[in-house]
């Protein structure tokens, strides 16, 4: 996962468990349907408009790679808008308090994701992904995929430092984020797929002493 990346989600995490709007403290999902007017990304400027749920709400879009959000206000509308954001398959999940809602395309979006490479490229030192073959999800089911790495450096702390995983190619998932780190040396994607179709991407694993690993990954969803 990216920095940037990281912070996003650290602050609309931090949105929900505070729950609050000024002097307005609010719990649970919504609990009327949440439907989207607009839903553009041109430059990296996200701009999502829609109405429906709970005044206080937070509304969340997640792309494969980043995440924004908004809450609710007391005329039932919600606007979400920030620059530097990221969807290489130009498509959104929208989650009400992490509930995931609808996925939706986004208009004057271009499609930036990076051919998956017949072989990916091999390691640099002992630092290797596990092997493992396609794994197969159902569509509007939540589920996490993992992955694992062999003879990583982690650093001489006592405690370990995190193997650092990336999506170089290819597009998880519409519907899942990640790679998320999982403790030193495992990662995973998750979320609820949204669209059915098989897809492909090249995940990296870096260590602490810069040795990389790559693995071409299959994920079928159904």
């Amino acid at each position: 996962m990216s920095r940037s990346l990281a912070r996003r989600i650290t602050g609309v995490l931090a949105a929900v468990v505070l729950g609050t709007v000024g002097q307005l403290t609010v719990s649970g999902a919504a609990n009327a349907a949440v439907s989207v007017t607009t839903a553009t990304l041109k430059d990296g400027q996200l701009r999502i408009e829609g109405s429906g749920g709970t005044g206080g709400t937070f509304i969340a879009a997640f792309s494969t790679t980043d995440v924004a959000g908004a809450r609710v206000g007391t005329d039932g509308r919600f606007k979400i808008e920030t620059s530097g954001f990221t969807a290489p398959d130009c498509y959104v999940t929208i989650n009400a308090e992490y509930s995931p809602l609808t996925t939706v395309h986004l208009g004057n979006c271009t499609r930036s994701v990076t051919p998956v490479p017949s072989q990916p490229a091999p390691p640099t030192g002992s630092c290797v992904i596990t092997s493992q073959g396609p794994a197969s999800l159902s569509i509007g089911t939540g589920a996490a995929v993992y992955f694992l790495t062999t003879g990583c450096d982690t650093g001489t702390g006592t405690t370990p430092d995190p193997v650092i995983w990336s999506v170089v190619a290819g597009v998880i998932p519409t519907g899942m984020t990640g790679p998320n780190l999982q403790g030193s040396t495992a990662a995973n994607i998750i979320g609820t797929p949204s669209i059915a179709g098989t897809y492909q991407f090249t995940l990296q694993a870096t260590d602490q002493a810069g040795a990389t690993d790559q693995e071409n990954i299959t994920i079928v969803v159904s």
